[in-house]
Order: structure tokens, then C-alpha cells, then sequence
């Protein structure tokens, strides 16, 4: 193997890996505000309402935060299993949590729960714009893949 291709090779692997740190860094921080707003919505004070979305979203943040580190540190080096089936497991609860977020806001909103609607006023407004970002992506791919699908006829 010739010195410009090793060169090649490892400066691939090192872009792929920052990717992978930044993609981290922002599903890490990301995380950690849901869990924050979360969190203001418990108090005593707060009269909001509060389902299982709210305990599964609260959950699902967490969990992911712990995984993230985790995969970076542990399940990049290796290509297991185990980290597939929890990878796959945890892009279903995603779907999920990501159904949760779209509906949960959106109710804090509707019923104006001063806790989210006043208190927390950037992040909800905030969230109640992003909860729109992964379903037109989610439109997006899914057109891709049927014009894809189409022109490949």
C-alpha cells in the first residue's frame, strides 16, 4: 500500500470520526435540554399535564445520553451484536419519543400550561418549531425513496 493511500485511509477514518463526535456532542446536548424542560414541568407549582409521554421522553433522553458516550467510547472500537440490537432498539423508541414530543408540545401548547407556554418560553417555542423538523424529514426521505424507486423502473 503506497503512502498517499494510507494517507487517504487515515484521513477518512479521522473525518468519519469527528462526524460521529460532533453528531454525538449535539444528540448529547440536545438530550440534556429536553430532560431540562422536562424537569421544570415537576414541580409542585406546576399544573401541566403530565402522561406517560412525559415519563418516556424523560427516560428515552437519558437513556440516549448513556448511550451515546457509551457507543462512542466502547461500540465504536467494536462492531458487535449487542450494539446493533441496541442501536436498532433504541432508533424504534426514537420514533416513538419523537411521536411523543410532536403530540406533548403541542398539548402544552394548545392548553397555554403557563409552566411551559411563559416559564420556559424559548425552549417551548423552540421545541414546538423543531417537533416539525424530523417530520418533513421524515416526508423528505420518504418522497427520495419513492422517486428513487420510480426512476430506477
Amino acid at each position: 500500500m503506497s503512502s498517499r493511500t494510507s494517507s487517504k485511509i487515515s484521513t477518512s477514518l479521522t473525518s468519519s470520526s469527528n462526524v460521529i463526535m460532533n453528531s454525538m456532542l449535539i444528540t448529547v446536548i440536545y438530550n440534556v435540554l429536553i430532560i431540562g424542560y422536562l424537569l421544570a414541568l415537576e414541580g409542585r407549582k406546576c399544573g401541566c399535564i403530565r402522561d406517560w409521554r412525559h415519563d418516556f421522553m424523560k427516560y428515552y433522553s437519558g437513556a440516549i445520553i448513556v448511550w451515546s458516550i457509551l457507543f462512542y467510547y466502547v461500540a465504536m472500537s467494536t462492531k458487535n451484536q449487542f450494539a446493533i440490537i441496541i442501536n436498532n432498539i433504541l432508533m424504534f423508541a426514537g420514533l416513538i419519543s419523537l411521536w411523543c414530543l410532536y403530540t406533548y408540545v403541542g398539548d402544552l401548547d394548545k392548553t397555554q400550561c403557563k409552566c411551559a407556554v411563559e416559564k420556559q418560553k424559548n425552549m417551548h417555542y423552540f421545541l414546538y418549531l423543531w417537533r416539525y423538523v424530523p417530520v418533513i424529514l421524515i416526508i423528505l426521505t420518504l418522497f427520495g425513496i419513492i422517486i428513487t424507486t420510480a426512476n430506477s423502473l
